[in-house]
């Protein structure tokens, strides 16, 4: 029960310093507008083509910018996790009789949070476009969840980074590493239409079966065959990186 209850108070401070600087969520937002922007309309042409799977292409992007938007959140836990250490407050937190898991909880619930503001928001932008979800209400709900527990896990590769590396700038370039798991995806093409080296990567990537299962909801509704991969991908991904969060915070801690 006091671990529950720490952990509430620190997501709390977390989810107030979030809050304070509502431009770390609008910053992350506005390459999502541009990509509907940019791509979805001038591309919409696309769909013409043999074998596309949707007639809405803009529809069929959308995954892929929810997705990206949540994969790049775990750059910002780990800039967020640096500067409390730089300012000293994670060294109080340490000297506090507070749960390490709290601590850990704590900071992973913030970026949660993030992610969840971020996907309504583009959600909600989708809708507004004129973008047609196929699996309803429920689909809404689906992908929200989904990407919210994908945020956390991205996060968690974030707060690894910050605690092994403890460099500003290193944690500054954070984001160059999370760009490719982004991209390389069949976020603008099935996979049908890839080639060469690009494909290989495309089935490598674990955020791609992610994307599909979120797209999928999106634009054909509720097709399990499709949808489940990325659920079993997703849940093992989320485990594995929670494991190792746990781990390399208790050793940093330690």
């Amino acid at each position: 029960m006091n671990v529950a209850r720490e952990t509430y108070f620190i997501y709390l401070r977390n989810l107030k310093t979030l809050l304070g600087q509502p431009a770390l969520v609008i910053s992350t937002l506005i390459p999502s507008v541009f990509m509907f922007l940019f791509f979805g309309t001038p591309l919409r042409g696309m769909t013409s083509m043999p074998g596309f799977p949707a007639d809405d292409y803009a529809a069929y992007i959308t995954g892929m910018i929810i997705v990206m938007a949540v994969v790049m959140n775990g750059a910002d836990v780990a800039f967020s996790l640096l500067t409390d250490m730089l300012s000293g407050y994670f060294d109080k937190l340490l000297l506090a009789p507070v749960n390490r898991f709290s601590m850990l909880m704590g900071t992973l619930l913030r970026s949660g949070t993030r992610a969840l503001m971020q996907v309504i928001v583009i959600v909600a932008l989708a809708l507004t476009l004129g973008v047609s979800f196929q699996g309803g209400w429920v689909g809404l709900v689906a992908i929200i969840v989904i990407t919210t527990v994908f945020g956390i896990a991205t996060a968690c590769v974030g707060l690894i980074i910050a605690l092994r590396s403890k460099s500003l700038q290193m944690t500054q370039n954070t984001q160059l590493m999370f760009m490719p798991l982004a991209f390389l995806t069949t976020g603008f093409m099935p996979k049908e239409f890839l080639t060469g080296w690009f494909k290989w990567a495309v089935t490598l990537n674990p955020v791609d079966y992610v994307l599909v299962s979120v797209r999928t909801i999106i634009v054909y509704g509720w097709e399990w065959g499709a949808i489940l991969p990325g659920l079993w991908v997703l849940a093992a991904t989320t485990v594995i990186l929670l494991i190792a969060a746990t781990w390399t915070y208790n050793r940093a801690t330690a």
